[in-house]
């Protein structure tokens, strides 16, 4: 009972090891966005926001102020007055705590704190704009991948229908019906194809290593890659992570003139202290005593007011700056569109020649191959039609890989989720 079952179990190992892993485009591009170095920023960004925002909070809490003095003068006013003469000590002490508590502050705290929040966001959008960056390195690697893959698979399959052409030739030759030739022509075909082979391999370990550091995972050899059908152009509104960043970008310039409407408003504040010392407010009594004060203060910087048009044309200049990169952006952005459109349009007329070549190609070939056996052609013949179908077969592939290619940028040229 136990044979069996560890045959089982065996089997099932070398199931699971020689399963492959299926590596998606839009995995990759997952991958590489968690994985990219500034991503680590956002969590400081949001350290450093909360500190800003609690200094601009602090500004509503009382404040405290402690006053310690003590003064001597040489010259003291005296009273000669009949039957009374007053001497007023040179030396005079004060000590005081007093509490100064903001009532009115004209929103400036808040404007503030929207200001902070708009930086917050206009920091961790620059991010994001960098990291829509790596998408088209992603595109680039996985679409080189695929061509290396289709290329290399090609190359064996070429290499192996010249194997068995050579076996096939073989005997003839060594029963002297076929010059030997014909057996080096497919040697030396078969050596060439074997430095493409490596140099195709070569590229291709390049291709997943490039991978593996921007996705952070460990990409193989053995893992499997997908020729997604994307479908056609999708006619939507752009959605980029630029444009996010304008809008952002104009909320901080709205805020900011906001608080300059603001600065010129009144500030309103409640003062309350307690004094020990001597003299107090009446001066005649000398002794040292406790005494205080309350009142409420406004404050009106009225010159303030003088900038508020400079402000103003500032604000509505800086607001048709970023209007004029917005319709920059979306020029080049409809630009970069229609011409992968074009593209995709392209690839599907061309694949549908492929498919075309490649039944003329195979028909042919066959032909050849029985003329070759008849000895009705040479090898060199043979074998130049052999690769025309292979070359054949080889480009309806590289036409829909770029196919997939130039939807997958058009979708990043939009904004468009994968």
């Amino acid at each position: 009972m136990k044979k069996p079952t560890l045959i089982l179990l065996f089997a099932l190992l070398c199931f699971q090891g020689q399963a492959q892993r299926v590596i998606l485009l839009d995995s990759c591009v997952v991958w590489a966005k968690a994985n990219y170095p500034l991503i680590k920023q956002d969590p400081l960004f949001n350290e450093v926001s909360a500190l800003n925002v609690r200094a601009i909070n602090e500004a509503w809490l009382p404040k405290l102020t402690m006053n310690l003095q003590g003064v001597y003068q040489t010259e003291v006013v005296q009273f000669n007055l009949p039957g009374m003469t007053t001497h007023f000590p040179h030396d005079s002490y004060n000590s005081s705590l007093a509490i100064e508590q903001t009532i009115f502050d004209g929103g400036i705290a808040k404007k503030q704190r929207e200001i902070e929040a708009s930086n917050l966001s206009i920091e961790k959008q620059k991010n994001e704009v960098e990291l829509y960056k790596v998408i088209d390195r992603i595109n680039q690697l996985y679409t080189s991948i695929l061509l290396g893959r289709e290329n290399l698979n090609m190359l064996a399959i070429f290499k192996d229908n010249l194997v068995n052409r050579r076996k096939n030739i073989l005997p003839a030759v060594e029963n002297g019906l076929s010059l030997s030739s014909s057996l080096d022509e497919i040697d030396v075909e078969l050596l060439k194809l074997d430095q493409n082979l490596i140099e195709t391999t070569q590229n291709l370990q390049a291709l997943y290593r490039g991978l593996s550091i921007l996705t952070g995972k460990t990409i193989q050899e053995g893992d499997e890659f997908t020729l997604v059908a994307l479908g056609g152009p999708s006619k939507t509104k752009v959605s980029r992570p630029e444009l996010i960043l304008l809008e952002q970008q104009e909320t901080l310039l709205d805020s900011r003139y906001s608080l300059a409407t603001k600065m010129a408003l009144p500030k309103i504040t409640l003062n309350v202290a307690g004094n020990y010392g001597r003299p107090g407010p009446n001066f005649i009594n000398q002794e040292l005593r406790a005494f205080g004060s309350a009142g409420i203060n406004v404050r009106w910087n009225i010159s303030t007011m003088y900038g508020l048009s400079r402000e103003k044309s500032r604000y509505e200049i800086n607001k048709d700056l970023i209007q004029i990169q917005r319709d920059a952006f979306l020029l080049n952005t409809t630009l970069a569109s229609i011409n992968y459109e074009k593209q995709m349009d392209a690839m599907n007329e061309l694949i549908q020649k492929d498919a075309q070549i490649i039944e003329k190609r195979g028909a042919i070939s066959k032909v050849y191959s029985t003329q070759l056996d008849n000895g009705k052609i040479t090898v060199s013949q043979y074998l130049f039609q052999l690769n025309e179908e292979m070359t054949a077969k080889l480009n309806q592939k590289i036409h829909e890989i770029k196919r997939m290619n130039a939807q997958s940028m058009y979708n990043t040229t939009m904004g468009l989720p994968y």
